[in-house]
């Protein structure tokens, strides 16, 4: 990446604000150490396919590792948060969205730095409801057991009214998961709306995985999968990354290894696929990332980036690239924008990033460019967490309840199936203001058929009894064509 042609980009977006839409992922950071206004400040972040911005940031929030946040449709900042608090377009605290991650950490940092959780938060968003946004944040503990404690995992609610324009936090530090565990991740639901969010209990194989839907948490199960990452060899931090398909997953520590996993989408199901031991270092890194083909996954090692093939995954990593003689440059952790370039962040006040450019194609080597991304201010350890928001349905599967895969949807039609009670307990009566043959399915959250019936009159029952109380969709098709979808609850 040219250094000169992004420095010019900067210049400009200083003084012009960009009119360009479409920055589907943006990060804040800065973390101003002292009065040197030159070498510190806040910075804004936008990628986009065939550039990067900079900018100066004209906000006071301080972002010593955990950014994340969200833009309006037109292009312009909705809210944003640094682990602490939530702040609006205005950079002053929204209403409700005060005191995120309660606890000594927070009494300790949030006034000065901001939250300390690398990759500790990240957004997800709904296609069914594109004015709700879920924010997923983990808090830390001052822990002397472990040498890195994260936990609880918190679900605040924030939606944004396209009329008025107003934010508003509905919720705040809903608990997830109360106990402590391993940074977490986020992947689409093959229905294409929903998300997975994964994480694991601290040292341990044991992943949760709980589904996510805009009325809120539906499912959460645990598996046991593989490797333990016990404690103390699995030390300082560790990192879980998705592939961009979300069918890929590599949970990774710099002091033990890497476990490569394979998941589905639609049931939730982990398989181990390969692990990786890796020398013991002297210090952590632990980031991860994978290749925009989901081939293959770069970790971080402090002083050292590694690349290995997902589907052979060495026995050993050995080192891919490491800095020039004499350069104190660290890696740390990883993101990778929506158009593949993959960025790493340094340890700490460094004014600028790595970047591995994803035209990087060399088998088992790291094409780094060290220092590639030169920023006009310092930062910290702060890089964003934002999940694939590109991965669509997987068409054609029982799970694609959003029905825009196989049959032809009927269009520009009011709904035509009707449900009640809702919510119901044992028997739902459905009507439909269609006649003929029609063919009614019944879906859990998971997407998985488990009632149908077929119907040539107006009105119909379906008994609900022995069904586990949580959220379903009945759908109802006829000649290959959908008459209407419905969300059921059951008590």
């Amino acid at each position: 990446m040219n250094k000169n042609k992004l420095l010019q980009y900067f210049l400009l977006a200083t003084f012009l604000s960009p009119i360009r839409l479409g920055a589907q992922v943006f990060w804040a950071a800065g973390y101003t150490e002292n009065l040197d206004v030159v070498t510190n400040g806040q910075i804004l972040i936008q990628p986009f396919e065939d550039e990067v911005l900079a900018q100066n940031f004209n906000s006071s929030v301080q972002f010593e590792a955990t950014m994340a946040g969200a833009y309006r449709p037109n292009g312009q900042l909705l809210f944003y948060t640094n682990g602490c608090h939530v702040y609006g377009a205005d950079h002053q605290i929204l209403s409700g969205g005060e005191g995120l991650n309660p606890g000594e950490v927070f009494d300790m940092a949030c006034d000065a730095y901001g939250y300390l959780a690398p990759k500790g938060a990240s957004v997800a968003t709904f296609r069914i409801r594109p004015d709700l946004y879920f924010l997923i944040h983990t808090g830390m503990e001052n822990s002397t057991t472990h040498s890195i404690s994260y936990g609880p995992l918190y679900l605040p609610r924030i939606v944004y009214d396209t009329l008025s324009g107003e934010v508003t936090v509905l919720s705040k530090n809903e608990v997830l998961i109360n106990t402590e565990v391993d940074p977490f991740e986020l992947v689409r639901h093959a229905n294409g709306n929903d998300w997975w969010l994964l994480t694991n209990d601290f040292g341990t194989s044991n992943f949760h995985k709980i589904l996510l839907t805009p009325d809120g948490p539906a499912i959460h199960e645990v598996q046991s999968v593989g490797y333990n990452f016990p404690f103390p060899p699995c030390r300082w931090q560790r990192s879980l990354s998705a592939s961009p398909s979300g069918e890929r997953l590599v949970r990774f520590s710099s002091k033990c290894g890497a476990q490569f996993l394979t998941f589905d989408r639609c049931s939730g199901i982990l398989s181990e696929a390969g692990f990786s031991h890796l020398e013991n270092g002297v210090f952590g890194g632990s980031g991860s990332a994978f290749s925009s083909d989901s081939e293959s996954v770069y970790f971080s090692r402090w002083y050292q980036v590694s690349k290995a093939r997902f589907d052979t995954p060495p026995d050993t990593l050995r080192a891919s690239f490491t800095p020039p003689t004499g350069y104190g440059g660290s890696f740390v952790h990883m993101f990778r924008d929506p158009y593949g370039r993959i960025f790493i962040a340094p340890q700490a006040s460094e004014p600028y990033l790595h970047v591995i450019e994803p035209s990087d194609n060399v088998p088992n080597v790291a094409q780094v460019q060290f220092e590639g991304f030169a920023m006009p201010s310092r930062i910290q350890r702060t890089i964003p967490h934002y999940p694939n928001y590109n991965l669509g349905s997987i068409a054609n599967s029982p799970c694609d309840t959003l029905l825009i895969s196989s049959a032809e949807d009927v269009p520009k039609e009011p709904a035509r199936l009707r449900l009640y009670p809702n919510p119901a307990k044992d028997i739902a009566v459905i009507e439909m203001d269609f006649s003929g043959h029609k063919h009614l399915t019944l879906y859990d959250a998971l997407g998985r058929p488990v009632r149908s019936l077929e119907s040539t009159d107006l009105q119909a029952e379906m008994s609900l009894e022995g069904l586990p109380a949580g959220v379903y969709y009945l759908q109802a098709v006829q000649d290959g064509r959908h008459f209407g979808k419905v969300r059921v609850l059951k008590l």
